[in-house]
């Protein structure tokens, strides 16, 4: 009985048994769909916020004027939020091409997809078409929209009786939008311009609170990866050779570790940001600058193991080159403590980016949550200014700690069930 049960019993991958370990681990599966759901609103942040039409159809036909916007570096000056209203037109043919194209592996769909999403961002953004037309081109997208397709102009063609079949984002209120007179409105305020509410409230320029804070998700998610990429791909680099090669280059390598070990990495921070411009991607690259000590010194401890193994000898003694050994054979045995370190950077990154804005050395003219709360700070009576943007970090770093704990349970052997 016990043999017949065995033998037709599906064998598993440890991939798959690493996978079911995860998702039984407490809260994970929670935290994965508020991750995703975060993500989702991040990427279709312009569906949900703006004063232009999604749908418009008049005499003349039908029109969707929010897709003007979307690569129009008038409205989106921020080359990030280029590659997000890419990704919120490209995601459901990804989608369908990983359904369709499922005989390819995880990873090569991964790769290929993402290798096409960062090629249209860069055409985009530094090639002469979408967000780099010239500065007439793109003033008249905008006022066509603002003078035919906005809230504004259907109110008023609706109060003449003439109005038109209109769809507009449940909060019509633009994210760089200032509203006059509307200055730290309390949370629910009616906004007369559009009448529609501030459900959160507005800072001290009669923006939308809750419209930055949706758009601010778009910093917090490009600033964790990419300071995350960043860190985790010199610490790659520094510490494979450190391991791999040992010796004096050992030596050397871990003592530029050490030293930057040595400096507490957030003052580290604000030194640099406080002597360069206060740009969100200069905050990004300097957090990822500085963060990847501890990456270096984990992926050093992983070569080390690794490279007395035979498979190494083998591949030395077939004369391959070493770059191959190592990034070629040695480094995929290496990625799950990357896997799980990555998961804990992005957190870090996140809460350094905010704590940066909250001492005022954020970005002003990013959405970020971080620079919210330092309005909260210096405005102490207006609490929404703090306690939403605050829960807004807190729940996101949060989701990331408990994922990141999923992983290293789950892919440890010892951490298995039985």
């Amino acid at each position: 009985m016990v043999e017949t049960a065995i033998i037709g019993r599906k064998a598993r991958s440890p991939s798959q048994l690493a996978q079911e370990r995860f998702l039984r681990r407490p809260w994970v599966r929670p935290s994965l769909w508020l991750l995703a759901t975060l993500a989702l609103l991040g990427i279709y942040a312009p569906a949900l916020v703006g004063d232009a039409a999604l749908v418009w159809k008049d005499a003349t036909g039908w029109h969707f004027p929010v897709l003007g916007e979307l690569f129009n570096a008038w409205a989106f000056s921020k080359q990030h939020d280029v590659l997000f209203n890419l990704l919120a037109l490209a995601l459901p043919f990804l989608a369908l091409g990983w359904v369709f194209l499922s005989r390819w592996s995880r990873v090569r769909r991964l790769v290929i997809f993402g290798a096409l999403v960062i090629a249209g961002w860069v055409a985009l953004c530094w090639l002469p078409i979408g967000t780099t037309v010239d500065g007439d081109a793109q003033t008249f997208w905008r006022r066509k929209a603002q003078s035919e397709h906005t809230i504004a102009h259907w109110r008023e063609l609706d109060a003449q009786q003439q109005a038109p079949f209109a769809i507009f984002p449940l909060i019509p209120h633009d994210f760089d939008a200032t509203f006059a007179g509307q200055a730290f409105k309390t949370v629910g305020s009616l906004n007369p311009d559009t009448g529609s509410r501030f459900w959160l409230g507005t800072d001290s320029a009669g923006r939308d609170v809750l419209s930055l804070i949706l758009y601010g998700i778009r910093i917090s998610l490009t600033v964790g990866l990419v300071a995350t990429g960043l860190s985790m791909l010199i610490g790659l680099i520094i510490g494979g050779i450190s391991g791999y090669f040992g010796g004096w280059v050992d030596l050397v390598l871990q003592r530029v570790v050490e030293v930057m070990m040595c400096f507490p990495t957030f003052i580290l921070i604000v030194i640099v940001v406080a002597m360069l411009d206060r740009n969100i991607f200069v905050i990004m690259t300097v957090i990822g600058l500085t963060g990847w000590a501890g990456t270096a010194r984990l992926v050093r401890g992983e070569f080390l193991a690794q490279s007395v193994r035979d498979y190494v000898a083998a591949a030395e003694a077939l004369g391959l080159p070493r770059w191959r050994i190592m990034f070629r054979h040695i480094l995929p045995n290496t990625l799950t403590p990357l896997i799980i370190s990555a998961t804990f950077g992005v957190a870090g990154a996140v809460g350094s980016e905010s704590g940066l804005s909250f001492i005022g050395l954020g970005d002003p003219t990013a959405p970020s949550w971080g620079v919210l709360m330092e309005q909260g700070r210096q405005n102490i009576r207006y609490g929404w200014l703090i306690w939403s943007p605050g829960l807004a970090v807190f729940a996101f770093i949060i989701v990331l700690n408990v994922i990141g704990s999923g992983l290293r349970e789950a892919l440890d052997p010892r951490q298995a069930d039985g």
